[in-house]
């Protein structure tokens, strides 16, 4: 009788304990991003450095910030548009582009891949002074909580217009809000 009450007890602690599902702890929130599909805000700075031929304006460097809204499709695909203020060398263009980015995963860092295509916009002369660009990338996001994510990559801009084709090495540096 007494091996049996000490065995009782052994198993009544043993499933008291013990559990089939992984916990999200409480004092770590961050330990996934949302999956689910919704709109999503990523907002961010960013700057170039030009490559190759540099003394020809909007060719040398350039900085700025551009905000992109659009739609988480599943946990690993965004689909958006963006726009934003790019300052150059030679002027001040404005960026209006569809953006693509595939996360690997949803773990508090995450490593993505993300391309950007469209139009940068001379408001002083659209018709001659308008270019088109790609930039494809890669970065790293951490979530902090399951709608915040903060995001840092590195790309390859491609520029052409006005008879001119430019590249860059950019950088990018923002934060990421699923509503």
């Amino acid at each position: 009788m007494k091996h049996a009450s000490v065995l009782l007890l052994l198993i009544a602690l043993v499933s008291f304990t013990s559990s089939a599902q992984v916990k999200v702890s409480q004092n770590n929130p961050s330990a996934q991003f949302n999956p689910d599909g919704g709109f999503i805000t990523i907002n961010e700075l960013t700057a170039g450095v030009g490559l190759g031929v540099t003394n020809v304006p909007y060719s040398k460097s350039y900085f700025g910030f551009t905000t992109i809204n659009g739609y988480q499709i599943n946990k690993s695909f965004v689909a958006a548009a963006g726009t934003g203020v790019l300052a150059y060398n030679g002027g001040v263009l404005i960026p209006l582009f569809l953006d693509f980015r595939y996360r690997f995963n949803t773990e508090p860092f995450t490593p993505f891949l993300w391309a950007d295509g469209g139009f940068l916009l001379n408001f002083k002369d659209v018709v001659n002074e308008t270019k088109q660009f790609i930039n494809p990338g890669v970065g790293i996001k951490y979530t902090f909580s399951r709608n915040f994510a903060a995001n840092l990559g590195a790309g390859f801009l491609l520029q052409s217009g006005a008879g001119a084709r430019d590249s860059f090495i950019n950088f990018k540096m923002g934060v990421t809000y699923k509503f």
